[in-house]
């Protein structure tokens, strides 16, 4: 009998990165990526699902400004001074020999905070916060935030980068 997937367990080459295999740990917030000192819970929390088989790791979602962010004073990662709370978590799945790849997310209409912003006002069915509804220029500025969010020369040294920006109207 051959086995239904036979790829799963091999190795895949992404760019200049090669995967154990091809068990993916998806994206889930866990709440450590708000509080304070978090970044060290985080760390071992991914650390274990390094040790228990993860080929890669995707962060809970890290907004590229803090109107993108899930709530007030949630995960973004908006200037250079943040970054050091995400090396703490990336360099610990590195040194267990992991691979990561940070979500960058904007929640849009399902950001639970004032300052929350969508394409339309439009509130999500699941959020009390109706968002301002987004100019032109913070469209822009917004695809300027998340090319901002990867450019920096001393990012967090993840393994990949995971853009997602679905929540819209």
């Amino acid at each position: 009998m051959t086995a239904p997937y036979p790829h799963l367990l091999s190795p895949l080459t992404v760019g200049s990165t090669t995967l154990p295999h091809r068990v993916i740990m998806g994206s889930m917030h866990t709440g450590l990526e708000e509080k304070e000192g978090g970044e060290h819970e985080l760390a071992a929390f991914y650390v274990e699902r390094v040790r228990g088989g993860a080929g890669l790791i995707v962060t809970g979602g890290v907004s590229p400004n803090a109107e993108g962010a899930t709530r007030k004073n949630g995960a973004h990662l908006s200037s250079e001074d943040q970054l050091p709370r995400h090396r703490v978590v990336t360099d610990a799945v590195h040194d267990a020999g992991g691979f990561i790849a940070l979500q960058l997310m904007h929640s849009g209409r399902y950001g639970m905070h004032e300052h929350a912003v969508a394409p339309s006002p439009i509130r999500a069915p699941i959020n009390k916060v109706t968002p301002r509804e987004l100019s032109d220029s913070d469209v822009e500025r917004t695809i300027d935030d998340f090319a901002h969010a990867r450019s920096w020369p001393n990012r967090p040294a993840t393994s990949a980068w995971k853009s997602w920006a679905p929540r819209g109207t």
